[in-house]
């Protein structure tokens, strides 16, 4: 038997604000540059624009957000988490292989804030068509 609860205020899955993004090929986007992860996976809402790289929050909220990157073949890779151009969360990587970097985090967004991932000098991120290693995703966790 399900319980209904009729004074329920959730928001409707449909209207969450979520998205993930892949990059379907090597990037450098230069100093500062914004990674544009270029194939969407989900994008409910919009919010992610493919063409820019950027995260614009359509509502107000708590948002957690994730990025994974890998540097090429024995270069050095440092990326981070940009919100409203203001660096968040920093990711760095070298080795003599392929490396991978991880990171999350939660931040509380306005209306109209932007978050992107950024690479801080003239590296570049490694990806292929087909397997898809760097994405970047976020989503809406309260309002």
């Amino acid at each position: 038997m399900k319980n209904k609860d009729k004074d329920c205020q959730c928001p409707i899955r449909t209207k969450i604000p979520a998205f993930s993004a892949k990059l379907t090929q090597p990037q450098t986007p230069g100093r500062n540059g914004v990674i544009k992860f270029d194939k969407i996976v989900t994008n409910i809402q919009n919010g992610y624009n493919p063409t820019t790289g950027i995260f614009t929050a359509p509502v107000a909220g708590v948002y957690l957000f994730s990025y994974t990157v890998v540097s090429a073949a024995g270069k050095y890779l440092h990326v981070y988490l940009s919100h409203n151009n203001t660096k968040q969360q920093t990711t760095w990587m070298k080795g003599s292989q392929y490396e991978t970097g991880t990171a999350d985090i939660i931040l509380i967004l306005k209306k109209g804030d932007q978050v992107a991932v950024k690479v801080h000098g003239s590296n570049t991120v490694y990806s292929d068509g087909r397997n898809l290693f760097s994405s970047f995703s976020g989503f809406l966790i309260a309002q």
